[in-house]
């Protein structure tokens, strides 16, 4: 790793949820850090009650002297100004990727990846073994509820790092492990692999750079990565719902008591215990059997799993509620067709007699073109869908890829849509539209989430 005190490391947008977290563990550590981005946010709030010097706006005399390191992410242009001021004075520049690798460096890591909830599995595992000797640096792309950070490095001592691994650019494969997990695999993402195929080959990889002492816990729900499973050349571990997993849940077993879910969990047909947590939907008791299975090989105490489990408060933006009252407003960062299956099916299962309207936000022009009918049949838990315009993400708009040509698309398959051009709108829409009891959602990794929040707030002050 770096020589800490000598170091003084810059972020171009540092108030990203990567970046930050990444960040702040290298100032627990000593380091010098510096910052920039667009604007002012809770993050960048956080990072510099911490002490850390944050720029508003981009300018190459945000580069400081003495800048050792200058780390951006994929998502920063090479036209930026304090990319291009980097590169004059041959200031070393790395990736989020590549920062992270250099923090698991020299610890024993457990990375966290797939195409969907690695955030909450991450967060999970990390619940669990912050409340162990082990008491993990933990990087998470999204913010622990328990924590209300989304990174945690007390005293810094431990030997051991729990991290989200993010395939979406590939720089998951920078990173070197001893336990990963693979939630799952999809077709996201296909504008930086280009198809299905390439997605299978990085993953494969991150499967077999684990070193012989090390395991990879593969969950077996998912048909890629039971395939991909077959041609692994280091030790694994299945989960799922089979039996014939290595660890699996017992569905019969199952219960939910809104916002509990409990189940049976087995290692090889033997059973470990019987869990309780506060989430719901079978994509989250998944999520929460990879934590309990990567626990018990550290030889965690079951009892501790379970006080652990219990005491989740949840993770940013990961079916979240934000009013619960006649009606139930919940909030999730689904933007990927898998995803929002996952969180309707979810509130579908634990609410059987009551309306689900559904507002969705597309997320990129890109992706919203290359899953498109995917897209189109997402939606069938619901009863009534509100689709949004895209929301770009800094791309460039693509002809005839719209928030109203999606919304056309979903009407094929259901009964009851509306488009709506500007999110202000909704909340008019609303309230013509729901009824007591009702269960509304807002899904999508834009800026969807305000509307629920604003929402909620104005009939808590009704």
């Amino acid at each position: 790793m770096l020589t800490k005190n000598k170091e003084k490391v810059h972020f171009i947008g540092i108030g990203g949820i990567g970046m930050s977290a990444i960040a702040m563990v290298l100032h627990s550590h000593g380091f010098t850090i510096t910052g920039s981005d667009i604007a002012k946010s809770s993050k960048t709030t956080q990072l510099e009650d911490l002490g850390i010097k944050v720029y508003y706006g981009h300018d190459k005399k945000n580069i400081e002297d003495n800048t050792t390191v200058v780390v951006n992410s994929t998502a920063i242009s090479l036209l930026n100004y304090e990319m291009v001021e980097a590169k004059k004075r041959r200031i070393p520049m790395v990736s989020r990727g590549e920062m992270l690798a250099e923090v698991m460096r020299l610890r024993y890591g457990i990375a966290i990846s797939g195409a969907h909830g690695k955030t909450t599995t991450t967060s999970l595992i990390s619940q669990i073994l912050m409340n162990t000797e082990y008491n993990p640096v933990c990087i998470i792309g999204g913010n622990h509820f328990n924590l209300k950070n989304n990174a945690h490095c007390e005293g810094c001592s431990s030997k051991y790092l729990v991290c989200e691994a993010d395939e979406s650019d590939g720089s998951f494969l920078k990173l070197s492990p001893v336990l990963n997990v693979v939630t799952n695999i999809d077709n996201d993402h296909l504008d930086y692999y280009g198809n299905i195929e390439n997605i299978r080959v990085a993953f494969l990889e991150f499967i077999n750079k684990i070193p012989f002492y090390g395991a990879s816990f593969l969950c077996f729900e998912n048909e890629t990565v039971r395939d991909l499973a077959k041609s692994a050349n280091k030790k694994y571990f299945s989960y799922g719902f089979s039996s014939d997993y290595d660890f699996y849940v017992d569905k019969s077993s199952i219960k939910i008591e809104a916002p509990y879910t409990s189940f049976k969990a087995y290692k090889n047909n033997n059973l470990i215990g019987e869990f309780k947590v506060p989430i719901l939907g079978e994509h989250n008791i998944l999520n929460t059997l990879a934590s309990i299975a990567l626990s018990v090989y550290l030889e965690v105490d079951i009892d501790s799993i379970k006080k652990s489990l219990m005491s989740f408060q949840g993770v940013g933006r990961r079916l979240n509620i934000l009013y619960d009252k006649e009606i139930t407003i919940f909030d999730d960062y689904a933007h990927h067709p898998t995803e929002i299956k996952a969180s309707l099916k979810a509130l579908r299962d634990t609410y059987k007699d009551r309306r689900i309207i559904a507002i969705f936000q597309p997320h990129r022009y890109s992706r919203t073109k290359l899953i498109f009918n995917e897209f189109v049949a997402a939606f069938n838990d619901s009863d009534i869908v509100i689709i949004t315009e895209i929301y770009s993400a800094g791309e460039l708009p693509i002809v005839g890829i719209t928030g109203k040509a999606l919304s056309l698309g979903v009407r094929e398959n259901h009964s009851n849509v509306i488009y709506v051009e500007n999110i202000e709108e909704i909340e008019n829409i609303l309230d013509t539209k729901k009824e007591n009891n009702d269960i509304i959602i807002t899904l999508g990794a834009g800026n969807i989430v305000k509307v629920g929040e604003s929402y909620a707030k104005r009939l808590y002050e009704s």
